[in-house]
């Protein structure tokens, strides 16, 4: 049994402890069997009434004590490698959309942002796995899904758009190059991010306005887990979090609300999106 599988049977209780930790709990009428990717742990199981279980893959902890199992699921230290592909069995199985590539793209996309971290303090690789989510669930292309997992690599890494076409081929390149702001803005927000904040949002809300639906999708999609990821910062610092922007918070207002009108406007909107109306929502919860 996979351990998804095991929480959704058995367990019928989920709290939110922070730091991204869910403690999943139930009582289930039988015993239960060690899930796949997890491992006993005999040597501290060592009363009848307690059993230890580890996954290393899934940055789990599962117990059962006197009856009663436990299960300690690390959200933001999981191995978004596997949940990538549970979402790729969940949502792209019954699609001609070919996921074949898809763990080759994340380790690649893991190692070149192993180092990098969002402004929560939480792994790089936590956002270009939700933005790929997201796509997925839309049932998009294959390519458009690989360039949600490298569309921030050649802002943020010494990978260029080169590389990405050499290894994905013309069209993910295409796409990742289309949401990259141009070196020379780049370069420009190497001296002072601040002055340049605003010059940079109005290319992109300029650029994506003339782009491709697919390429709005991608941008939506991007917009949508990081408004996602500061709602929920947020909730858990206060106000003061916008403090570790460039721009404050009236300024951001309008960069997503400019980005909101975009994605809506023109043949080539995709208003009609799952993506879209969802990022709608979170833009009016948050502002």
């Amino acid at each position: 049994m996979k351990i998804r599988e095991l929480i959704i049977q058995h367990c019928d209780n989920t709290e939110k402890k922070g730091n991204g930790l869910l403690v999943h709990t139930g009582h289930p009428s039988e015993p239960i069997e060690t899930p796949e990717l997890f491992s006993y742990l005999d040597f501290l199981s060592d009363e009848p009434s307690r059993k230890i279980w580890h996954s290393d893959d899934y940055r789990m902890i599962l117990t059962e004590i006197d009856g009663e199992i436990t299960v300690y699921e690390h959200v933001r230290l999981a191995n978004y490698r596997i949940q990538l592909l549970d979402l790729r069995d969940k949502y792209g199985e019954k699609e001609e959309t070919n996921l074949t590539g898809l763990a080759e793209v994340f380790e690649f996309v893991n190692y070149e942002h192993r180092n990098g971290t969002r402004k929560s303090g939480v792994p790089y690789i936590v956002h270009p796995m939700d933005v790929a989510s997201i796509l997925i669930k839309e049932k998009a292309s294959s390519e458009l899904i690989f360039a949600g997992l490298l569309h921030d690599i050649v802002e943020d890494t010494d990978i260029n758009i080169v590389t990405i076409r050499r290894r994905y081929g013309p069209l993910v390149a295409d796409y990742v190059e289309a949401v990259t702001e141009p070196v020379e803005l780049r370069q420009a927000a190497e001296g002072d991010k601040v002055q340049t904040w605003k010059e940079r949002k109005q290319y992109t809300i300029k650029r994506i306005g003339r782009a491709s639906s697919e390429v709005k999708l991608l941008s939506c999609a991007d917009k949508l887990a990081n408004i996602r990821d500061l709602i929920n910062d947020i909730k858990q610092e206060g106000e003061e979090f916008w403090s570790k922007f460039n721009a404050p918070k009236d300024e951001q207002e309008w960069y997503y609300r400019s980005m909101l009108e975009v994605f809506a406007t023109g043949p080539q909107n995709i208003a009609d999106t799952r993506a879209y109306l969802d990022y709608k929502d979170c833009v009016e919860e948050l502002f």
